[in-house]
């Protein structure tokens, strides 16, 4: 059996003071003043079919929003209901409090294999009230706010796993909005979906065969200011590295880490938190199979 070897690519990110760690169930407000997010069941059989935009599956699915916006701060994030789709409306607030006129550029993309539609938007918009909520949907079950490379803000909706997702988004200014409509597509396969946990989400690897090198990438709850990572055979260690976090309050943070070699066989990566004695405390794990 060889020792593994973790090779890491940390964000890097300005530290803030700490706050409790939030549950996975649960919604979680930033300390800014605008409106907490609110989750609401508005039934309706035409929602999805109001408009020409076509759906998208895989890769980047809508580019939008105005060169320059106002937009500064995530105020609410709310989820509809559909006899076709599911739609999530996200909100936006100015620097002065009050409604933003327009967003600025924001990319819209598919992530195939997660089940995930991300949203990343533009670098001006850099606060948030809110890091993460549980909708009631199967195609939006739940959405995460995180700090990605450099502070910048993007949203991960998940979908349940199992399901095959097309996404479409618009705008609305005055005040400025960004919708996204999701529906379940046929297909042979289906999204692998995400490993979450209250302290870690692993979006990479999935479960099942893997080869070297691969990437161990997600993101780590909000306060955290560092997340473990680590490499066991049989729940005996053969490797492991903290990765540094900034400590963010308002949102979920980004963390990546490359593993170059190790053990063959079936092998459990963990990533969260850890007791006194180095062992795994709160976290998530994947197992996976390699050559």
């Amino acid at each position: 059996m060889r020792r593994s070897i973790l090779t890491v690519a940390v964000l890097a990110f300005a530290a803030t003071a700490c706050s409790s760690v939030i549950s996975d169930t649960s919604s979680t407000t930033a300390p800014v003043t605008v409106p907490t997010t609110t989750t609401t069941t508005v039934p309706s059989d035409e929602i999805c079919k109001i408009g020409d935009l076509r759906f998208g599956t895989e890769g980047l699915v809508a580019a939008l929003g105005e060169d320059v916006g106002d937009a500064t701060t995530i105020s609410t994030i709310r989820w509809e209901d559909s006899a076709t789709c599911e739609r999530v409306v996200v909100s936006f607030a100015s620097d002065s409090g009050a409604p933003a006129s327009s967003l600025g550029p924001t990319g819209v993309s598919v992530l195939a294999y997660a089940g995930i539609v991300r949203v990343v938007l533009p670098e001006s918009l850099d606060t948030t009230a809110v890091a993460d909520m549980l909708a009631d949907g199967d195609l939006a079950h739940r959405i995460f706010v995180v700090r990605g490379d450099e502070g910048r803000i993007f949203i991960d909706i998940h979908s349940e796993p199992g399901h095959t997702i097309g996404a479409r988004a618009s705008t609305t200014s005055a005040p400025s909005t960004l919708i996204i409509d999701i529906i379940d597509v046929e297909s042979d396969s289906t999204a692998a979906g995400a490993i979450v946990s209250p302290t870690s989400i692993v979006l990479t690897p999935t479960p099942g065969p893997t080869i070297y090198p691969f990437s161990v990438e997600g993101y780590a709850a909000p306060s955290l200011e560092e997340i473990r990572v680590e490499v066991l055979t049989e729940g005996n260690l053969v490797g492991n590295r903290s990765l540094a976090l900034g400590g963010w309050t308002d949102a979920w943070q980004a963390y990546d880490t490359i593993v170059t070699d190790g053990p063959s066989g079936m092998v459990d990566i963990y990533v969260g938190t850890v007791g006194p004695e180095g062992e795994p405390d709160i976290g998530a794990t994947v197992t996976i199979d390699l050559p």
